[in-house]
Formats: structure tokens, C-alpha cells, sequence
């Protein structure tokens, strides 16, 4: 998991070619004046999921994992709390369903640690973090969000077995 500000977000073009592919598109776009839905930046390597919702208590929102995409999200307007903990031998209570890339945890609030993103600033997940969107910080609130899901290389760091 890495979070900082926008301004910093062009650190992490190094990444890959498909983190540097979305970095561009995340710093050049003005995600206020699009609508929310889905929408290809490169094909399955890079989509922008534009999102509006309000946050929710946090016995509301599972625990999540993926495999074959990073999230980089970014807050437009509002504030979310995120869940998180390092993805190390933890079973998933919902298995990983590969057409959505994602794996869901039942985990207990004390063994996930959290931090609040505000407008301006971003989080990336990898597939070795399990997170846990759309908790309110103090009240349920509208927000409005963007997830760039970039493709990711098959890598050999990431446990096969943790996500099952």
C-alpha cells in the first residue's frame, strides 16, 4: 500500500509501463466532470472506474483482495476511511471470483488498520494488501472517487494461495 498526495502521485510512473500509462491519464483528467461509470484508458491494461457513493460503517464493508490488478484510488470530493491490512495467511470467506478479480475476508475491525484519504490525495493497493473501501469517517457521506485499475505482470512475489 502506498498513499500521498496527488502532487506526489508521479513518483510511481516507474512502477510498469501500465502504472505510468494510468498516472498520466489520472494526472491529465478532470474526473469532476465526468460522469461515473467505467471507462478504458488501455484496454484491460488501464480502466478508470468513476464512482459515487455514500460511505457506509465499516461492519457494512468486506474486506477485499485482487489478483491481477493494483488499484490506484483517488478522492474527488468527500472523505472514506480504508481498511487495511498486509494479505499473509488470512482465508478469504468468499473465494477469489477471477471475472471480477476479487477475493472477500471476514476480518474483525482490530485486525485492520485505518487511514482516512481526503480530496487531493490517493491510495494504491497491490495484490499483497487486503483493503476495506467506503467506511465513513465519522457520519455517512457522498463521495465521489476514481479507481484506476492497472493491469499487473504475473509476479511471482504475491502468494498464489492467499487470495484463495
Amino acid at each position: 500500500m502506498i498513499t500521498s498526495t496527488l502532487s506526489q502521485l508521479h513518483w510511481y510512473k516507474i512502477i510498469s509501463p501500465n502504472f505510468e500509462k494510468a498516472i498520466e491519464y489520472a494526472l491529465s483528467t478532470d474526473f469532476a466532470a465526468l460522469e461515473p461509470g467505467k471507462y478504458s484508458v488501455d484496454g484491460e491494461n488501464v480502466m478508470a472506474i468513476v464512482n459515487e457513493y455514500t460511505t457506509k460503517p465499516a461492519s457494512e464493508c468486506d474486506p477485499e483482495s485482487h489478483r491481477d490488478y493494483a488499484d490506484i484510488q483517488i478522492m474527488i470530493t468527500g472523505t472514506e476511511q480504508f481498511g487495511y491490512a498486509p494479505l499473509t495467511s488470512q482465508q478469504a470467506s468468499t473465494p477469489y471470483h477471477p471475472e471480477k478479480d476479487v477475493a472477500f475476508y471476514s476480518l474483525p475491525g482490530e485486525d485492520l488498520s485505518y487511514l482516512t484519504l481526503r480530496p487531493g490525495e490517493f491510495i494504491i493497493f497491490f495484490p499483497s494488501d487486503i483493503h476495506q473501501p467506503e467506511v465513513f469517517t465519522h457520519q455517512p457521506a457522498l463521495v465521489r472517487k476514481v479507481v484506476l485499475k492497472v493491469g499487473l505482470e504475473p509476479m511471482a512475489n504475491f502468494s498464489e494461495t492467499s487470495v484463495e
